[in-house]
């Protein structure tokens, strides 16, 4: 089966400050980064983009694996979830404002739960799982793009850190497998006439 590996084509940092201030901070800046910073009290949600434009339509998508690298690990309670971004990653994180991509980064379906990928540094894959292959696919037809989120679950643990999309070596993957569609058949009969079975 055909695979595609799509590299993140922006990415962004949602902040909340001592639980009253939000703010918005690009992945041409920052790193990305999950779970608490307790020193300032700072409490870190994150989002990349993905382009689907190079994602053929009509496929049947069976398998989505994701890319990051952790440059700083969190604590020994992080525990990281993927997310839609929004409801199913068809929200564009671009035009939302800092309180609407901190929410919309633990809002969506949810693809891994409470993983410790990012208790330990290092280039870490997942298969990602729930409705990813459906989201993918309807996000294709409908806007072209994806937007995968993470968060630490409860917001509370050390927060770690990974690769934007324009910072670090290893910027946010996705690995798509799929199905194209069969091709037709063509069956010729004696007298001449075709049939096409699709």
């Amino acid at each position: 089966m055909p695979v595609i590996t799509i590299t993140a084509d922006y990415s962004w940092i949602a902040v909340l400050i001592w639980d009253v201030t939000y703010e918005k901070r690009s992945g041409v800046d920052y790193r990305l980064s999950m779970g608490y910073y307790v020193d300032i009290e700072e409490r870190y949600r994150s989002v990349a983009r993905f382009s689907l434009a190079d994602l053929p339509a009509g496929v049947t998508v069976t398998q989505v694996r994701r890319r990051i690298n952790c440059v700083s690990a969190g604590g020994s309670g992080h525990q990281l979830d993927d997310h839609a971004y929004g409801s199913n990653g068809q929200e564009n994180p671009e035009l939302d404002d800092a309180p609407t991509l901190y929410y919309r980064c633990a809002s969506g379906n949810l693809y891994s739960d409470d993983s410790t990928d990012l208790r330990t540094t290092g280039v870490k894959w997942r298969t990602l799982g729930g409705n990813v292959c459906q989201d993918i696919m309807n996000a294709k037809a409908a806007v072209n793009r994806f937007s995968l989120a993470w968060h630490e679950e409860g917001d509370n643990d050390a927060y770690a850190t990974i690769d934007s999309h324009a910072r670090g070596s290893y910027p946010p993957q996705l690995e798509i497998t799929y199905e194209e569609a069969a091709p037709p058949v063509a069956y010729r009969y004696s007298d001449g006439l075709v049939c096409i079975q699709t």
